[in-house]
């Protein structure tokens, strides 16, 4: 199941935006992830707020480094679905967090730019890592090695 999967996504053929988009969606998780961990102390203490005081700091390490890590592998193109899929959660927990923390703070643009970008990672998720990859040289190399 999974393979035909695998299989007809691979069948979708990207146009030359899709790897400018895949380019930009890392370069702004790996933003934040520095930002996350310039400011790791308030990053827990949000954390914290939730009620997840004893896993704050864990949580937040896990979080910068999934996005520091998927962010340069999502930018070389490289498993660009798996470093998709693996900031999805991630994105979907920052929209139900900034929804919760717009409710009683200011800052206001959390939450759309949340948003954006966890609908951006399910289009690069399904779109795939585009021309300019190095899934796509992987690929290429494949392909004449079978021939």
């Amino acid at each position: 199941m999974v393979n035909k999967l695998n299989h007809w996504l691979d069948s979708i053929h990207p146009p030359i935006w899709v790897d400018f988009l895949r380019i930009a969606v890392g370069l702004f998780i790996v933003y934040k992830g520095a930002i996350f961990t310039i400011n790791f102390e308030s990053f827990t203490e949000n954390i914290a707020s939730v009620g997840w005081i004893f896993i704050a700091a864990h949580l937040g390490q896990v979080i910068i480094f999934v996005h520091l890590v998927c962010g340069i592998i999502l930018i070389l193109g490289a498993y660009t679905r798996l470093m998709s899929f693996l900031n999805i959660p991630i994105l979907a927990g920052a929209v139900i967090f900034n929804y919760k923390m717009m409710l009683t703070s200011d800052n206001y643009m959390e939450l759309p730019m949340a948003i954006i970008i966890l609908a951006l990672l399910i289009l690069v998720f399904i779109t795939g890592s585009g021309k300019f990859s190095l899934d796509e040289r992987q690929r290429r190399a494949d392909q004449l090695k079978a021939h």
